[in-house]
């Protein structure tokens, strides 16, 4: 069986958290700051990242588990733009410091939502 819509997120949710990692990286070097030392500049970044990291693996999983159990390429790109969409409008809302992160967290929790409805779901009716 095909991954091809998983693979496609999957990859630019990779992509997303290392560019925001190196961008924590260039801010540790723009302003000196060593391991555990986490300046006043260092902390939007060090979360947009972190937040990234924590919640991209779930999406990918929630995808993977959908397309392997056969939803159409249709709802699954709907389901991993969705995703994508709300990790980059999150991470830009907290870079940026605008109430944008809120509506794109608000973006993440729907779209895994329904991911795991329609995962639970599809157990019930298989």
């Amino acid at each position: 069986m095909s991954i091809s819509v998983t693979l496609l997120y999957g990859g630019l949710n990779v992509l997303l958290v290392t560019a925001l990692g190196m961008n924590v990286s260039r801010m540790r070097g723009v302003l000196k700051a060593g391991l555990g030392q986490v300046p006043e500049g260092l902390v939007r970044p060090v979360r947009a990242h972190g937040n990234a990291a924590e919640w991209a693996p779930l999406g990918i999983f929630g995808l993977l588990l959908l397309e392997l159990a056969g939803v159409g390429s249709l709802a699954l790109h709907l389901l991993g733009g969705g995703f994508l969409l709300g990790r980059v409008l999150h991470a830009a809302g907290v870079l940026l410091k605008t109430p944008l992160s809120a509506a794109a967290a608000g973006l993440n929790y729907l779209t895994l939502a329904v991911m795991g409805g329609w995962a639970v779901w599809l157990h019930f009716v298989h």
